[in-house]
């Protein structure tokens, strides 16, 4: 099949260029705004988890669609107060234009409420909050409608809050993709000319990496026609797409200038490259997106997003590497060699006696290089001993951006607001304002008070200490004649259903607060209450914890299993997919201790530029997983794919073991090398996410290519002997029948 594509294009290079310059012409133009296609929100609700359904109620039943917006006031001076005059009226002067925007519901600021929470303990700094009606465009249009009126003379004023932080995040993430994009060609570019020994043949993988970006770009703006996704697929496109095609351009450009070195035409070179390192690239390329698109079964749209970024980039490549590297090379023929340097005589023969020489001892001490490995991986992997999973929050962002700066004086300057308190959704027997409802409610909120670490509950039964539970029965029972009333039941009524607010003293990311929500969710609800819910940030992360560990490991289980059946088809082989699958997961216990002991513990927190959560965020360890899963296959893939082809050819496992890292080492080391390049690159990001993305995947990228590649790989090889290639069989009559592989089928001798 591969070879008869390679006949095709030899024959219509021109056209297939055509083609393909047309398509990417189109699809740069079509995706150059892709970030603002984007949506702020992160994804991160499970869907029919009780944090979803309190957030749902909120939104449909009460008309609470809406986000919230901190202004946080600070004199320029220290002697100027909140109890001067002119304070209040410099306050009033940034906030009364404010109100009178469009989509501004409303301004609750600190003059107003006398609310003692909107003053710091210091007493020279107030916020206020402003309403945003969500919409469609998630509030932004209002938002900076907002910042383009903080200005004021006497006061410095910042905003913060969910959506200046999601604001903050998307500008941060642009400059970040554009920055890591230019410093990877910049430095990719050199490498690969120190690599092919030619500018030209350089200038392939590159053209291919960057035709890839714009495809997936216009492939993920597309795709958000149809459904929302969050900001941070555009990292992932470009992390991913990049260093793919750079790999896979590699691979096929290196395999024909073998071919034209045996003495090929352009045409027969083409062919034999795309019958083996074209085939293996596609393999590749369908393995690494399947173990990617395997996200798309987790519940949350964040995980469903990245799967289809990083599976839509992974294809990208793919198809760039097979359908528009090809043309070029047949028409450059023996030219892709042009613009050489010039190596030293004896080099190349000398380094193609290093890596045999080097199989023939791991080989020769499988045994104990195969124990000394795993000894090692196991010592890399032991701070996953100690490791914490927790939320993220605003340390995750630079030092300098304006939203963190306000998160962290809200946390150290002022009381407990109860910022994010708990919102209970709760449902009634009857009407919730009648006798019946409010006794009910009364009594759930003095079960609610009674548990520790309560700062206060907010409902329809607490408007004011003086009241009784009579006092209110008649309140409601006339609310027209009660302004207040009327506006406690707008706030927190709807029919059957009623809202409670609890504020508590805990941090909202602590194991505190979660544990708060559980015994909330735990205790036995009053007579006249027939269900609650409860939502907030706490309940949101405990549910989107509980939801990683419910459903994780059918996710792993199904990326190992599609990994598994396509090597099998590939390999013909029952034992290659399991060690395959084993290696890897001793690969990843290592790069998430190398992750642990950096981002969790902080070490070279000060090198790398970020500040130390104590805890690791659970989005990041899963998306390492399946990505660096497929990357770690991709490699094993080219690996064994020469070993196999110098087994069909000579039938000898040892000498089949050792040609095929002779001729795949040097290849799959410059590989490792130009694409972790490109993560390093997207690791020097300021967003501490996919700061931990990248570098959690040059770790995996690192340790793949060394360890377990060079060392684990030949050793349990040399170990397992013919049973390299064995299947029962009626395995074997499947895959005779399903022959994935470019090769037929044979029967390896030698040793076992």
């Amino acid at each position: 099949m591969f070879r008869s594509l390679g006949h095709r294009i030899s024959n219509a290079p021109r056209a297939f260029l055509v083609v393909a310059l047309l398509l990417t012409i189109f699809a740069g133009v079509y995706g150059k705004d892709v970030m603002q296609r984007l949506t702020l929100s992160p994804g991160w609700d499970v869907p029919g988890s009780g944090s979803a359904l309190a957030r749902q109620a909120v939104r449909e039943q009460y008309g609470h669609d809406e986000t919230a917006v901190i202004l946080l006031f600070r004199p320029h001076t220290p002697a100027f107060t909140p109890d001067d005059p002119e304070y209040r009226r410099a306050v009033e002067a940034v906030l009364d234009p404010i109100g009178n925007i469009p989509g501004v519901l409303g301004v609750d600021s600190y003059f107003q409420t006398l609310d003692p929470a909107l003053r710091s303990h210091t007493g020279e700094m107030t916020y206020a909050i402003v309403r945003l009606a969500r919409g469609s465009d998630k509030g932004i249009a209002a938002y900076q409608a907002v910042r383009q009126r903080l200005t004021s003379e006497r006061l410095q004023v910042t905003a913060g809050g969910e959506l200046a932080t999601y604001m903050d995040v998307r500008a941060q993430l642009t400059h970040d993709v554009e920055r890591a994009e230019w410093i990877s060609f910049g430095i990719l570019a050199v490498l690969l000319v120190w690599v092919f020994r030619s500018v030209i043949a350089a200038l392939m993988p590159l053209m291919i990496g960057v035709v890839t970006v714009i495809l997936s770009t216009a492939l993920l703006k597309f795709c958000a026609l149809f459904t929302d996704i969050t900001i941070y697929a555009a990292n992932v496109v470009s992390m991913l797409g990049l260093g793919l095609a750079i790999d896979y351009g590699l691979f096929i450009v290196s395999r024909f200038r073998e071919e034209l070195a045996h003495g090929h035409t352009p045409q027969h070179a083409l062919g034999t490259t795309m019958a083996t390192a074209g085939h293996t690239v596609a393999f590749s390329g369908v393995t690494v997106a399947s173990s990617l698109f395997c996200l798309l079964l987790l519940p949350q749209q964040f995980f469903q997003n990245m799967g289809l970024a990083g599976g839509l980039s992974v294809i990208a490549a793919m198809l760039t590497a097979i359908l528009l590297l090809p043309p070029l090379l047949v028409l450059l023929g023996e030219r892709i060699n042009y613009c050489a340097i010039p190596r030293r005589k004896g080099r190349a023969r000398v380094d193609r006696g290093r890596w045999e020489r080097f199989s023939y001892w791991v080989m020769h001490n499988a045994r104990a290089v195969l124990v000394v490995s795993i000894l090692l991986l196991g010592f890399f992997g032991l701070p996953i001993l100690h490791m914490q999973i927790g939320p993220v929050d605003s340390r995750s962002l630079p030092v300098a951006a304006e939203s963190r700066q306000v998160q962290q004086i809200l946390e150290q300057s002022f009381p407990r607001s109860g910022m994010s308190p708990l919102i209970l959704s709760v449902q009634t027997q009857g009407p919730a304002h009648l006798a019946a409802g409010l006794t009910a409610i009364d009594a759930l909120t003095r079960q609610i008070n009674a548990l520790p670490g309560i700062n206060r509950v907010d409902s329809l039964v607490t408007l004011s200490a003086g009241m009784s539970l009579a006092d209110y029965q008649l309140f409601y029972q006339h609310p027209e004649q009660f302004p207040a009333a009327s506006i406690a039941l707008q706030t927190y009524a709807k029919g059957h259903q009623t809202l409670v607010l609890v504020r508590y003293t805990a941090d909202p990311i602590t194991p505190e607060a979660r544990q708060l929500v559980r015994q909330l969710r735990a205790m036995p609800l009053p007579p006249g209450i027939t269900a609650m819910q409860v939502g907030g940030f706490p309940a949101e992360h405990l549910d989107y914890v509980e939801s990683l560990v419910q459903n994780t490991p059918w996710v792993m289980g199904a990326i190992m299993l599609v990994i598994g059946v396509l090597l099998f088809f590939m390999l013909g082989s029952v034992f290659l997919p399991i060690k395959a699958i084993l290696t890897n997961i001793i690969s990843l216990t290592a790069t998430f201790g190398g992750l642990v002991w950096v981002f969790q513990d902080g070490n070279m927190a000060g090198l790398l530029g970020f500040t130390p959560q104590g805890q690791m965020e659970g989005t990041v360890l899963v998306l390492i997983f399946a990505t660096a899963f497929g990357l770690s296959i991709d490699y094993e893939v080219f690996l064994l794919s020469r070993i196999k082809e110098s087994c069909h050819r000579s039938g000898d496992s040892v000498t089949s073991i050792a040609t095929g890292i002779q001729k795949s080492g040097p290849i799959i080391t410059s590989a490792a090398l130009l694409i972790g390049v490109v993560l390093a690159s997207f690791a020097m990001g300021e967003v501490v996410f996919m700061k931990a993305m990248g570098l959690g995947l040059l770790f995996s990228v690192i340790i793949d290519a060394t360890l377990v590649r060079m060392l684990l790989v030949p050793a349990s090889l040399r170990l397992l002997g013919r049973f390299n290639w064995w299947a029962p069989p009626f395995l074997q009559r499947i895959y005779q029948r399903f022959n994935l592989s470019e090769h037929d089928t044979f029967t390896p001798r030698g040793p076992t």
